[in-house]
């Protein structure tokens, strides 16, 4: 009897406890259901978030030298979309050509030089009335009203110019000539340039191809047409010294940088050899190297001020070398860039232009030298680019081509604009950049305007969903 109405109650007790489990199994179904659809929702939605950025992406780098404001709201849509490396790259190289102004126009000649102080606020542009002085302050501090201004031109050479170099200071210019001789300027009053002095050339060494000239602008360095290297002191101007003339290559000198103390010079020549020199005695410079250039030969080549770092091109590679043994410099890093037609490195070695025969100039930042990292393009309107200079800093940046002269870059702040290039341009429009409902439906096709934020009329580009 005791077993029958056990039994009876067992059984009472599951019938009731079966709904309950049924509705806790149909619970955990809907539950599982749920969350498979949900994660296919989201992975459909972020699949049409992606395709909508690289979309718009591609339509602002199409429109970025013919309409560079579309390029900017577009650029600013793929960002707020999906903000990956690809989208902000292509937000701040559009960014950047609105920091970006023609300083002047081409020469008549063909090739042209350029050169800035150590804090960009002068630089020397060689255009068709001969040297320009350009005062760059205004341009350069947002707080300053008004943009870059010509100061004064330098003349005095019977032939063309052919090589510009300028003192970290901006005080000292040298200004070479196609009849071999270099004039010394002094900058002290920029719109009042005093001529120094003459270092006279040979007639039959040719042009002089290429300048550089060390901090305390005691050292002055000239490359020739002929392969020769003059080494002068210029510690009285009133009477300058030439110390040495060394060959330094069987062909012209093509390439020369001088490291800011004057004791390290590394010379390229036409036929692509690079030499690293030794001017601790001004009056012997002694060859301490000739690396191997894996890139083949060397077209192009640049050296940051402290003597530490140099880049070297050659046809279809840029190699990023270590200077502090410079006995034996050691190749630390490697990029493929074809065509790099002009270098220039800050003066701690950690940022780097790099300019092409197409017109693009390459940031690259290297501060850790085996690990290149690329920063922006700057863009717009040059091609064809023959000499580039970076200010020491970093804050200011020149680009000469033979057909559209010379332009010049506002960099400042360049590090923030590169990692949120969005927040920057929200930030400066005040939250003002708007798409119109008909630019969406023209370039986003069917995609739901009200999912991301659009309104009567308009979408917030910095209030996209």
């Amino acid at each position: 009897m005791t077993d029958v109405a056990g039994a009876r109650r067992s059984s009472t007790g599951f019938h009731r406890a079966l709904p309950a489990a049924l509705a806790l199994c149909l619970v955990i179904v809907l539950g599982a259901g749920g969350l498979a659809w949900k994660r296919e929702h989201d992975r459909t939605w972020a699949q049409e978030r992606l395709a909508l950025a690289r979309g718009l992406a591609l339509h602002a780098a199409e429109t970025r030298d013919t309409d560079p404001v579309t390029a900017r709201r577009f650029g600013a849509a793929a960002v707020a979309l999906h903000p990956d490396e690809q989208t902000r790259a292509g937000l701040a190289d559009t960014l950047l050509m609105w920091r970006r102004e023609h300083l002047s126009g081409p020469t008549t000649g063909g090739d042209q030089d350029v050169a800035l102080s150590a804090d960009g606020q002068i630089a020397l542009t060689e255009d068709a009335d001969g040297v320009s002085v350009h005062d760059l302050k205004t341009w350069l501090d947002p707080e300053v009203a008004g943009k870059a201004g010509r100061l004064a031109v330098l003349k005095g050479h019977e032939g063309e110019v052919t090589a510009v170099a300028l003192s970290p200071d901006g005080r000292t210019a040298l200004v070479g000539g196609g009849d071999g001789a270099t004039i010394v300027w002094d900058l002290l009053d920029p719109a009042h340039p005093r001529r120094e002095t003459t270092l006279a050339g040979e007639v039959k060494d040719g042009p002089v191809r290429e300048l550089a000239l060390s901090d305390d602008s005691r050292t002055v360095v000239v490359g020739d047409d002929s392969g020769r290297m003059t080494v002068w002191d210029l510690t009285d101007t009133s009477r300058p010294a030439r110390r040495s003339v060394t060959q330094a290559d069987r062909d012209g000198v093509q390439d020369l940088a001088l490291s800011a103390d004057g004791r390290t010079a590394v010379t390229v020549g036409d036929g692509g050899s690079a030499v690293v020199w030794n001017l601790a005695d001004l009056s012997d410079p002694v060859r301490t190297a000739e690396p191997a250039f894996s890139g083949g030969p060397v077209t192009a080549m640049a050296m940051s001020a402290n003597g530490r770092t140099a880049l070297v091109a050659g046809p279809e590679r840029v190699t990023v070398w270590n200077l502090d043994d410079p006995s034996a410099p050691g190749e630390v890093a490697g990029v493929d860039l074809p065509d790099i037609t002009g270098m220039a490195l800050t003066s701690d070695g950690r940022t780097a232009i790099l300019a092409s025969s197409l017109g693009d100039g390459i940031l690259w930042n290297l501060s850790q030298p085996s690990r290149p990292v690329r920063l922006a393009s700057l863009k717009g309107n040059t091609e064809d680019v023959n000499a580039v200079a970076l200010s020491a800093d970093g804050r200011a940046a020149l680009m000469a081509s033979p057909y559209r002269g010379v332009f010049v870059w506002n960099l400042s702040g360049l590090a923030d604009l590169v990692a949120d290039p969005l927040k920057a341009i929200c930030r400066q429009s005040g939250n003002g950049e708007t798409i119109s409902r008909k630019e969406w439906t023209t370039f986003a096709g069917d995609a739901d305007w009200s999912r991301y934020g659009g309104g009567e009329e308009v979408l917030s580009v910095c209030a996209m969903r």
